[in-house]
């Protein structure tokens, strides 16, 4: 069999990058409209929350369904299922403002499809790639979750003073509905042949599939580094809007998670040149010591300002090793094209546990500022000390 790299793996990059930046966009387009809708509606807090925080928790249901199916039927499948749920829920939404159960829905609608996105990008990209060459369009593709994100904090509020809340939903609408239809007609599930020799794939069971994906004692660290990484970018992105409320709360969590797609895209570059462990502990590390300085500045009522260039830092830094987490979740021993699925649901799923868990634990914190500071010192230590233990290049 003839084992050759196709041109057109770049375009299922694309389509994907594209698939999952609508998604982030149209999510976190929620995220400076939350005071308004508690007005709007005179709900307490945390149900305006609600609208954000349960996209995520759907997670948690479809990430093994989806690592299933993609191993049965391919990863596009997969994937075009989720971007289904994602122009349904939100490309209805414009039409769904006038209530917060309406605006609820949108909400569920659209959270049943992420699983099935995320899940997919891992073993889409090594059916296009060499397994050593993976890491790098895994990065490109997650980036695009997190541009999405910053995209859409800051571009909401300026399309609504523009335009009108309707207006402004119906852009990111558009965006989801067209990126649903391209990804559907032009991605392609597999190249005509392999990118490189693949053992031989026998169909398995999920608890076989399972099994084999926690044949290597790593395999048990790096859903738990994903689950912290996850979990602690939301709690950050939510504590920020605490210690500087308004304006300057969004642009500082606006250009942190801009940071974040900058350490996603990065990471595998940086990766592949001086080795994957390496790149995750010092970029850990740093994580660690940025947020110790924001904190620090804060503390000294320092110009909120300065804290912008340190956000953008922390973010790169902290959210670089989910994507290498990810590619060494697919990659370890035991995994396969007939289990890969599999061994991707484990590590999304966990990831958006912590993305629905963690956030409500340390909210109850926030009044005791130093208290929450302390605490994602601490979780930060944690994946530091989890990078360390994995036993890898």
């Amino acid at each position: 069999m003839e084992y050759k790299l196709y041109r057109y793996r770049w375009v299922v990059v694309v389509l994907l990058w594209l698939l999952i930046f609508a998604y982030g966009a149209n999510w976190f387009a929620f995220s400076p409209m939350l005071t308004t809708f508690e007005k709007q509606f005179n709900i307490p807090n945390w149900m305006a929350h609600l609208l954000i925080s349960l996209i995520g928790m759907f997670v948690i249901f479809f990430a093994w369904p989806a690592g299933s199916l993609i191993d049965k039927k391919g990863p596009k499948l997969s994937a075009s299922i989720g971007a289904f749920f994602m122009a349904l829920g939100f490309g209805l939404r414009p039409w769904l403002l006038n209530s917060f159960p309406t605006l609820l829905l949108s909400s569920i609608l659209a959270g049943i499809g992420l699983a099935w996105i995320l899940v997919a990008i891992a073993p889409q990209m090594l059916r296009w790639f060499p397994e050593k060459q993976a890491s790098l369009p895994i990065g490109i593709v997650s980036s695009g979750l997190f541009i999405g994100f910053g995209t859409g904090s800051l571009a909401m509020p300026l399309l609504v003073a523009f335009t009108s809340m309707f207006n402004a939903f119906l852009v990111f609408a558009i965006i989801a509905v067209v990126s649903f239809i391209v990804f559907v007609v032009f991605a392609k599930d597999s190249p005509p042949t392999p990118p490189e020799k693949r053992e031989k794939i026998e169909k398995m069971s999920f608890s076989e599939g399972l099994k084999l994906a926690f044949t290597s004692k790593n395999a048990y660290l790096y859903p738990i580094i994903g689950f912290l990484i996850v979990g602690i970018t939301l709690v950050i992105s939510a504590f920020i809007h605490f210690l500087y409320p308004g304006e300057p709360g969004g642009f500082i969590g606006g250009i942190l998670l801009y940071g974040c797609a900058l350490g996603v895209f990065s990471s595998p570059f940086l990766a592949k040149k001086y080795g994957l462990k390496k790149i995750a502990v010092s970029s850990t590390l740093g994580s660690f010591i940025f947020w110790l300085l924001i904190f620090i500045f804060y503390s000294y009522n320092m110009s909120w300002l300065f804290t912008l260039a340190l956000a953008f830092l922390f973010g790169t830094c902290f959210q670089a090793s989910w994507p290498l987490a990810l590619y060494s979740q697919e990659t370890e021993k035991g995994v396969t094209e007939a289990n890969a699925g599999v061994a991707a649901g484990i590590y999304i799923s966990l990831s958006n546990i912590g993305a629905a868990t963690l956030p409500v634990l340390f909210g109850l914190t926030f009044a005791n500022r130093q208290l929450t500071y302390a605490a994602i010192l601490t979780s930060l230590l944690l994946c530091l000390i989890l990078w360390m233990a994995v036993k890898r290049k």
